[in-house]
């Protein structure tokens, strides 16, 4: 696919048609607007402590080399294809010839990345593939829409613009599934965006600074913030004037919120979610109501527990829980603080469980919190059955999915894939 066919699929001839002026005003001859937009950028997400994470298209930083260099200097710098085209089309021997030249090109700059992300968000499983042999540890390819814009509240061809940008990104909406990082075809990391981002905002549902648009963002950190997920903000290089106070705002709501959120680069929340990964919790009864809790030992993990007493129990944290130490301790609970599945329930229903930080047990009638059915278990099940675990009072531990008490993560991104109007209407002959 190239950035014609993209417009007339996601678009429509008439809503391409009255980009393109916009186009025009957003980019110039040479690379020196875009490159104020990008210090721009970047000097807010400073101005809060963050490192962003910037995928840019590889011919592109080729082109640009020494920005490039420097840039990674103050962020992250990822693969956002060799060119600008649907990788979901392309064969894995294609594929991997892009990826062999994208990191010829980041390594030339010397620029060392270790994610990708695939334009348009279109991949498939010889993406992944390709990226994990390239030595890569991550991907940024799913898509997760949080329903932060109600359709009334925009105009009829701009709601149907959006939904032709979801269809696009094959997103999900955020009731079918969790806004976290998984591991595709257990290759490769994923670390899904979150939409709307500053295209959609913009181009697709008109919004302007009178209309909420400042407040998208924080209003969708509001609601990840609550289920304690992970918000992988995009904002591309042309819109950064446009978004910039949204990107402010945002920054300054998690700076504000306790429990803290932990704004971190994409290559970070992949290593600590791969640490993560090789964790579990135990709990074991020592019997007169006490129970030994086994965690890992280190200083970064997060250990929660909720209508516990004993040694235990530590400062309130958030929704009825106390952040405990790590390691091993001592607890009293009428009830064993652990969840209870069905012999029939479905391993993936226990791995799950599991990989969400509880201690799961098979014992019948055992006290713990009572997960019945679930004989197969899919994606969509995932978030009733947090639902339903915290809809209960019983006393409960768990690993917490964020480092050192954070509440969620936030992830603030770039794609770059033009610096230059040039740079823009050739990408339809690079593919």
């Amino acid at each position: 696919m190239n950035i014609l066919s993209y417009l007339m699929e996601s678009r429509g001839p008439i809503n391409a048609m009255h980009r393109l002026p916009k186009i025009a005003q957003r980019f110039g001859v040479s690379p020196a607007k875009i490159e104020r937009a990008l210090d721009k950028f970047v000097s807010i997400s400073e101005r809060y402590g963050c490192t962003p994470t910037l995928t840019v298209t590889a011919a592109v930083l080729a082109r640009n080399a020494r920005f490039f260099h420097r840039l990674q200097e103050r962020a992250e710098l990822a693969v956002h294809g060799y060119v600008h085209t649907d990788y979901s089309l392309l064969s894995e021997a294609e594929q991997a010839e892009h990826m062999e030249r994208a990191l010829a090109a980041f390594h030339h700059a010397g620029i060392s990345p270790s994610g990708f992300r695939c334009p348009y968000f279109r991949w498939n499983v010889d993406s992944v593939k390709v990226a994990a042999r390239a030595g890569l540890k991550y991907g940024s390819n799913g898509v997760v829409a949080w329903d932060v814009v109600p359709e009334e509240s925009v105009q009829r061809q701009a709601w149907h613009a959006y939904q032709k940008g979801l269809r696009l990104y094959d997103a999900h909406w955020s009731a079918e599934r969790l806004n976290l990082p998984w591991l595709v075809d257990g290759i490769l990391l994923d670390i899904p965006a979150s939409l709307p981002d500053d295209e959609a905002i913009v181009d697709r549902l008109g919004l302007g600074k009178t209309r909420g648009r400042d407040e998208i963002w924080p209003r969708m950190l509001e609601r990840i913030y609550d289920e304690g997920e992970l918000f992988t903000l995009s904002l591309h290089n042309e819109r950064v004037p446009i978004c910039a106070a949204g990107l402010d705002a945002v920054l300054e709501r998690a700076r504000r919120l306790s429990p803290p959120v932990w704004v971190a680069p994409m290559r970070e929340i992949a290593d600590w979610w791969q640490r993560r990964a090789q964790w579990r919790l135990s709990v074991n009864d020592c019997g007169d109501g006490t129970f030994r809790v086994i965690a890992p030992a280190e200083e970064d993990v997060t250990v929660l527990g909720r209508g516990l007493g004993g040694e235990a129990p530590g400062p309130h944290w958030f929704a009825g829980y106390r952040q405990l130490r790590a390691g091993t301790s001592l607890v009293h609970s009428e009830k064993p603080p652990v969840i209870e599945v069905e012999d029939r329930s479905s391993p993936a229903l226990v791995s799950f469980l599991e990989g969400e930080g509880f201690a799961v047990t098979r014992t019948p009638g055992g006290g713990g919190v009572r997960i019945e059915g679930y004989e197969s278990f899919g994606e969509s099940d995932k978030r009733p059955v947090l639902d339903l675990i915290e809809g209960t009072s019983a006393p409960l531990v768990r690993l917490w999915r964020w480092p050192n008490g954070a509440r969620a993560a936030l992830a603030i991104t770039g794609d770059i894939d033009s610096m230059t109007l040039i740079d823009f209407f050739r990408r339809p002959f690079e593919v």
